[in-house]
């Protein structure tokens, strides 16, 4: 079963935000990984039909893309659900949460990154920012 644009679409909403509800609840989390996932994905806004039969694939950021992982792309993931359509049995791909790694950041990173660039506010030559 190939999906409408529109259910495409409803379909990846609903699962980066599941993605992220999880990554960022642990109660969610927890329902989640818990004896009833698929509650837990329906909540998520992950159109399900009745007797569905969810089971949930966790792996680390590392394995994306691995076997373990099965591909750890989005499209994999849609195609996953569309099988799911047809069997009624939906596997879903939860990477672990993700950790950010500020350890390498310097001053000028964070300053560059939190708008600290600054831009020519004119097209005159005696303007500071110009190099001419």
């Amino acid at each position: 079963m190939t999906l409408s644009q529109t259910a495409r679409r409803r379909f990846v909403d609903a699962y980066s935000h599941m993605l992220l509800t999880s990554w960022g609840d642990e109660a969610f989390a927890a329902r989640l990984n818990g004896s009833d996932p698929a509650a837990a994905v329906a909540e998520a806004g992950v159109e399900l039909p009745a007797g569905a039969r969810v089971m949930i694939v966790r792996h680390t950021a590392e394995q994306i893309g691995s076997a373990a992982a099965g591909s750890g792309d989005l499209e994999a993931q849609i195609a996953l659900y569309e099988a799911g359509l047809e069997s009624g049995d939906f596997v879903f791909h939860v990477p672990d949460t993700p950790v950010i790694d500020n350890e390498d950041l310097d001053v000028e990173d964070l300053n560059a990154v939190s708008a600290g660039t600054t831009y020519c506010c004119c097209c005159c030559p005696a303007c500071s920012s110009c190099t001419i």
